[in-house]
């Protein structure tokens, strides 16, 4: 520590904040606030993936609801998560916690929070003529009406707060509605 410039940092680390309202169960109609071990809007560390960053789930780091001093560790989906940001860690305790190896790379924390800041569903298209579906590359939340993939246009079928689901039919054209007013007969 330096008398001008304050603690000195351990390194950075990507930071999100518990989400205010969150979706569970089938078709994500399940809203609660927060989640069971954190607290809407909680500040949470997420640890340097060991992993590829495509999983929906991400190490983390936080304290838990009520009154806790101490850091816990779990594993939570990052859908639960927003406003991604990089912060410097100066708590030995928030360090060991976070594994105390070595943290994240600025350029590496960067592009994370650029991509998990982005809104994202997970994406289906239905394989033509099987009835079947096979997962796609996720898209943005709200999701576009036509997916281009493998040269063929999938058109927008179903969405819901988990997924969007894309079909190579056309969606049905609704019939125009009779004229209403006065009739010449």
């Amino acid at each position: 520590m330096t008398e001008e410039t304050g603690p000195e940092s351990l390194g950075l680390c990507v930071v999100a904040n518990v989400a205010r309202e969150t979706s569970h169960g089938d078709g994500g109609l399940e809203i609660r606030t927060g989640l069971r071990h954190f607290a809407p809007g909680a500040k949470i560390w997420i640890a340097p993936l060991r992993w590829d960053g495509g999983n929906p789930s991400v190490p983390v780091v936080g304290r838990r609801r009520g009154n806790s001093r101490r850091y816990h560790a779990m594993v939570i989906p990052r859908r639960f998560l927003e406003n991604f940001r990089v912060r410097a860690v100066y708590s030995s305790a928030l360090l060991s916690a976070l594994g105390g190896g070595p943290l994240w790379t600025e350029e590496r924390a960067e592009s994370y929070v650029r991509y998990w800041g982005t809104p994202r569903l997970e994406t289906q298209v239905e394989v033509e003529g099987t009835g079947c579906t096979r997962w796609a590359p996720p898209v943005t939340d709200p999701p576009p009406v036509e997916l281009e993939l493998e040269g063929t246009t999938y058109h927008l079928a179903h969405f819901n707060a988990n997924r969007a689901r894309y079909s190579p039919l056309l969606p049905p054209v609704e019939p125009s509605p009779p004229p209403v007013g006065p009739t010449g007969s």
